[in-house]
């Protein structure tokens, strides 16, 4: 197979991102979307110059051009979408979180591990943000042994200053907030830091109620705004996480602030891709080369379909069954006011 022809479930605002990603990918041949609605799929077609479009998930999946499926659709939806794909011998990449809880996740993995496809969790924020690059310098010893590490994400979604919000990322069955809509900083700790052992959390919602451009009144908020983890890693380090969907003064997101602390050094970064680091001798933080961008999940999912080789992704379905442990132990750890341990 010299390309891939991926077909797109989910021909939404998000799947801009996705064809942007896969243009910069010469063996990438996106050749079919799938959405429901047929004005705006056939609108998306015509963006993108895709040919083939189709509101029925089953036909697209069941179309043998397509050699991989490409899932970009509200969370409660990706295990369903995924199974069936799998089924058809289909190589799958999936938007995070790759499912609601941890069980889906390990089903999906199964499934995918059992039909022998290549199979992908789109935890972008690796190569998007610093976190790639700080990664390396881990690795080639720059901090030392890892002592602390502290983790903000957040973006604005208020009311007042985002007005055309859809309402599923703030219900329990289809978005999660800020627990599972920002699980990139749950990801973000077991990529640098290595898998937790223990986990604690609190998890606020801010904002009760609130209207979003999709209901025609204000709806109950059903989960956290606000959301605070402590990590404890195997290796005896930990992580702070804290992720905001509240937060006020930073528009409508902002890239991740990272700050890891070691025994011989320290990196921090500074916007997105750029780092501020000191190693050995202490010293102020001074301007480091960010190297290279860190591979993305797309460029990695195209080659190792390509060549049938799993081992070429850093995000499969594993990284995406970790993650959502992770999320749910955070829950219990609130529910029940105690850390959890994770198997």
């Amino acid at each position: 197979m010299e390309s891939l022809n991926i077909g797109i479930i989910g021909a939404g605002r998000f799947a801009d991102q996705h064809m942007m990603a896969f243009a910069e990918i010469p063996q990438a041949q996106v050749a079919a979307f799938m959405r429901r609605s047929k004005e705006p799929l056939e609108a998306m077609q015509r963006k993108w110059n895709v040919a083939k479009g189709f509101t029925d998930h089953k036909e697209l999946i069941s179309d043998p051009e397509i050699d991989a499926i490409d899932i970009i659709t509200p969370t409660d939806s990706h295990k369903r979408y995924a199974l069936d794909a799998i089924a058809a011998g289909k190589h799958v990449l999936c938007e995070k979180p790759l499912a609601l809880n941890a069980a889906d996740c390990e089903e999906m993995l199964q499934a995918a591990r059992d039909a022998g496809v290549i199979h992908a969790t789109n935890f972008n924020q690796r190569a998007r943000t610093a976190a790639g690059r700080m990664k390396r310098y881990i690795d080639d010893g720059y901090i030392g042994t890892p002592y602390h590490t502290s983790i903000w994400w957040g973006m604005t979604m208020q009311e007042d200053a985002r007005p055309d919000v859809l309402s599923w990322r703030f219900r329990a069955e289809q978005g999660g907030g800020t627990v599972y809509e920002l699980i990139h900083v749950l990801d973000m700790a077991r990529f640098l830091n290595g898998e937790v052992e223990r986990i604690c959390s609190l998890l606020n919602t801010a904002e009760g109620r609130r209207a979003f451009v999709d209901v025609s009144k204000e709806i109950a908020v059903e989960v956290p705004d606000s959301s605070v983890f402590l990590m404890q890693h195997v290796n005896g380090s930990y992580t702070v996480a804290h992720t905001s969907f509240v937060t006020r003064g930073i528009g409508h997101r902002e890239a991740p602030r990272i700050d890891i602390a070691g025994s011989s050094g320290r990196i921090v970064s500074d916007g997105l891709h750029s780092l501020l680091g000191n190693s050995g001798p202490h010293g102020h933080l001074q301007e480091l080369d960010p190297g290279a961008p860190h591979p993305t999940p797309y460029h990695q999912f195209v080659e190792a379909a390509i060549a049938g080789d799993q081992s070429m992704i850093d995000t499969g379905f594993e990284a995406g069954l970790e993650a959502a442990r992770l999320a749910d132990a955070a829950r219990v750890s609130w529910q029940e006011k105690r850390w959890i341990n994770i198997n």
